[in-house]
């Protein structure tokens, strides 16, 4: 069963994804995958607010978490469906972390005008959030807020009840796609964003990182993973993530 601090944990972990040059999200694939969507550009290269958010849902708590928050890519129908569960408010007041905030950026009001939808991270007063959002800037990123532009808040079904993540194939396929650019080699004894990167790709493929996880700590554990990683891709098996790895941990195919 789902609660907010596991969708928002989620989320976390695409802070700085970028949407790539050929505009095809993670996101947008698996929305239609999942729904199982044709022709396939509209929805890859499409605006992915939305789709982010029943993404990482899907991910931190599979079935449940994706009930509870919405399965949508259409901001309109996602605000609606809340209301129609009332489960909607539009005042300022009991705003939560985990909420899910809409906006008019030209400050209608209205549901059918609605342009974005984000999730509160950080409720600093009645009229300043803080909020991950996808798709702003073409990014994932942190936002300060003021309600000057707030349609309404949807209040997912959240009872408090450890979830447990969804690491299907479904949910790791939305995890890949292009690889973005190489930094270098990444290898033990370093720290740092491109390390949990690293460590991220190898949790969704399901590659053990020992009793630390995702720490951005190349270490030991994570070491022994990349090496499982490049014997199942015919890869030398070194432990350093060179360019064909890291191109691998994002476009190798991905088996059940």
């Amino acid at each position: 069963m789902p609660r907010p601090s596991e969708l928002l944990k989620e989320m976390t972990r695409y802070l700085g994804y970028r949407e790539p040059a050929n505009m095809r999200t993670v996101f947008g694939a698996s929305y239609r995958e999942r729904k199982d969507l044709r022709p396939a550009d509209p929805w890859d290269k499409g605006a992915w607010c939305d789709m982010f958010i029943a993404q990482c849902a899907l991910a931190a708590g599979g079935k449940d978490m994706l009930a509870a928050v919405g399965d949508f890519a259409w901001t309109v129908a996602h605000a609606q469906w809340f209301k129609d569960d009332d489960r909607w408010h539009k005042g300022t007041a009991g705003i939560r972390p985990g909420d899910i905030v809409f906006f008019d950026w030209s400050g209608g009001g209205g549901i059918d005008a609605i342009d974005h939808v984000a999730t509160v991270e950080k409720v600093r007063s009645a009229r300043d959030i803080q909020t991950i959002d996808g798709n702003i800037g073409d990014a994932c990123v942190r936002n300060r807020r003021t309600d000057a532009f707030v349609v309404g808040y949807g209040r997912p079904a959240y009872d408090g009840k450890p979830s447990v993540p969804n690491l299907s194939l479904t949910a790791v396929l939305a995890e890949l796609g292009d690889a973005p650019g190489f930094p270098g080699t990444v290898k033990q004894g370093q720290r740092g964003a491109n390390v949990r990167r690293v460590q991220e790709k190898l949790r969704r493929r399901r590659f053990p990182l020992g009793p630390a996880g995702v720490d951005a700590d190349f270490g030991p554990d994570t070491k022994a993973a990349v090496r499982s990683f490049q014997t199942g891709q015919s890869l030398d098996p070194t432990g350093a993530v060179d360019k064909r790895t890291w191109v691998a941990l994002w476009e190798a195919r991905l088996t059940p």
